[in-house]
């Protein structure tokens, strides 16, 4: 339960912080612009973080991971569709002819919204009841597409990155390091 506790904080404190920056106008001289930045890197962290999270059970053995991952990966579909909207709204202005020319124009926005797109069906067949009516099978090869997902949004956050590389590629060192787990995990169970 305590940990159930942290994870709420740890998903909901950026937007505390976030908050708080706008209130005292410490977001920079172009504020819509540092929350949308935000929102995005938050999102992929806490994405980052629910892949994360399977290694670590199996790491470790520890419960705590694997009762907290269906929570951070909601709070990581919340951070991105929040991201989504804050572009559209602060940076677009809600102006759907611009945002569709903007969609079609520019790979880093079709990479962000396919991976957005992908994460609707996991952020919906998250609860419990779905998983049990979908079938244990089912269910985890359609949550796979995490993997895919995160993937389109480090390349969103790759190309639309114009000088310095060092946090997508972190990002992308940590997907590709999840992924590699991934494959030698199911390798070794198939063994």
């Amino acid at each position: 339960m305590l940990f159930r506790l942290l994870v709420l904080l740890a998903g909901s404190l950026p937007g505390a912080w976030l908050l708080y920056q706008w209130w005292w106008g410490d977001l920079g001289p172009v504020p819509a612009e540092s929350v949308v930045h935000m929102t995005g890197r938050t999102g992929l962290v806490l994405l980052l973080a629910t892949i994360a999270f399977s290694p670590a059970f199996r790491l470790t053995r520890w419960v705590g991971f694997m009762v907290a991952r269906r929570q951070i990966g909601l709070w990581a579909f919340a951070w991105l569709l929040l991201h989504a909207l804050a572009w559209m709204g602060l940076d677009q202005y809600w102006d759907w002819p611009w945002i569709r020319r903007e969609m079609v124009d520019l790979p880093y926005v079709r990479f962000g919204l396919a991976g957005l797109l992908l994460l609707i069906p996991l952020a919906l067949t998250s609860p419990a009841a779905v998983r049990h009516a979908m079938g244990a099978r089912a269910w985890h090869w359609l949550h796979r597409l995490v993997y895919v997902a995160a993937g389109l949004g480090v390349m969103h956050f790759w190309v639309l990155t114009r000088a310095d590389y060092l946090w997508p590629g972190v990002a992308l060192a940590v997907l590709m390091a999840l992924c590699v787990f991934r494959l030698v995990d199911a390798w070794r169970y198939r063994q």
